[in-house]
């Protein structure tokens, strides 16, 4: 069924306030998952405790230990459980440099992850059960479900972003990550976006600016203000619309938190119709066809100049024109018109639409005697 789409809403710009208090985690709702790990079933049981606000805490704050070390060995304690016994290397957080033990619910870490076993050289973000004891380290040590823990092949975005926060002095670390996903990419992995632009504007107007590297991080250091944030900066991209809502955050000088923006191909149609006298076909109904491959075909209003535009294209082949899906045998069927303004379908043009292109040269006018609103 065709559809009449209206005009897009200007996107609304995330706020993130950074301000000199303190950085207070918020305990998101628990997400229960069923696992299958070994030939047996396991529950596992997310409460998203690193989540903040509008973002995710990136720096060393709710965390015990925070290291690359060395498995010496991963002993199985339960059908799930692992006891690891690490030398750490470069030490973020904790005591004296020393082997530490600590447990990790093996079946419930992200499934993306390896099986940690000995040998295996990590960064670790530890939590503990109970108390600091009197030497300073905290006693019962566990590798959360949901921390950035990961292997040190994949941290060296992360163990910069721990170095750059030690050397911070009055001033804080804002950083994420630019993926896309869309009809040609992985809906659940993002693929990474290099060099996106990344713009936070600060109250008094001022824009500080990043650019993402090869593997779609990028990285502010900010002082304490409230900022809007933005990767809508370049044409053929957008973000995704009423997800991952960010709300206000506050953190103080030395804090950080990971903001990621998701991308969906965004290509444009846009152009202008005319009527057979050259006047502006005003708030007249253009048909977006698309023809290969198939999608949903739909109409759009063009504004009182004539002009109109869609966005969100995904890249393929389209026909464009005015009656093209009007009710068949009506006036305005029988008087249809095709771009680049002509009669019938084997005449119309095909609008190739490459990978986040935006065409915006799609101007036709109307037949004489044109009975289209």
């Amino acid at each position: 069924m065709a559809g009449v789409m209206l005009p897009p809403r200007k996107w609304r710009l995330p706020v993130f306030f950074l301000a000199a208090t303190c950085l207070l985690p918020s305990l998101a709702a628990e997400i229960r998952e069923t696992r299958v790990y070994h030939g047996k079933k396991v529950q596992c049981i997310h409460r998203g405790f690193s989540m903040i606000g509008g973002g995710r805490v990136c720096g060393t704050q709710g965390y015990a230990r925070v290291f690359t070390g060395t498995v010496r060995s991963a002993v199985e304690i339960s059908d799930t459980d692992k006891r690891l016994q690490i030398t750490p290397d470069e030490v973020f957080l904790g005591g004296p440099i020393g082997e530490v033990t600590a447990t990790v619910d093996q079946a419930c870490l992200p499934q993306n992850q390896p099986e940690i076993q000995p040998g295996d050289k990590w960064l670790f973000y530890l939590r503990s059960y109970g108390f600091p004891g009197t030497d300073g380290t905290a006693s019962e040590l566990f590798l959360p479900l949901d921390s950035p823990s990961k292997p040190l092949s994949q941290a060296q975005d992360d163990i910069e972003t721990l170095r750059h926060l030690a050397q911070l002095t009055d001033s804080a670390i804002l950083t994420g990550n630019v993926g896309r996903i869309g009809e040609t990419y992985d809906k659940v992995n993002p693929v990474p976006v290099p060099n996106r632009k990344v713009v936070a504007k600060g109250v008094l107007g001022i824009e500080h600016i990043a650019f993402t590297d090869d593997h779609g991080h990028f990285e502010f250091e900010l002082p304490p203000d409230s900022y809007e944030v933005t990767a809508n900066t370049e044409h053929g991209l957008r973000e995704m619309e009423n997800t991952n809502p960010r709300g206000s955050t506050y953190i103080g000088n030395g804090a950080c938190l990971d903001v990621d923006f998701t991308l969906l191909t965004d290509g444009k149609l846009a152009g202008r119709v005319t009527t057979a006298n050259g006047r502006p076909a005003s708030f007249i109904k253009v048909a977006i066809i698309p023809i290969a491959p198939l999608r949903p075909q739909f109409t759009v209003i063009a504004d009182k100049e004539g002009r109109f535009e869609v966005a969100g294209r995904q890249p393929g082949q389209y026909i464009v024109g005015v009656g093209l899906l009007a009710p068949f045998d009506s006036a305005e069927w029988k008087s249809r018109v095709y771009y680049p303004g002509v009669p019938a379908k084997e005449q119309a043009k095909v609008i190739e639409l490459g990978d986040a292109q935006w065409r915006t040269d799609i101007d036709f006018r109307l037949l004489p005697g044109s009975t289209a609103p």
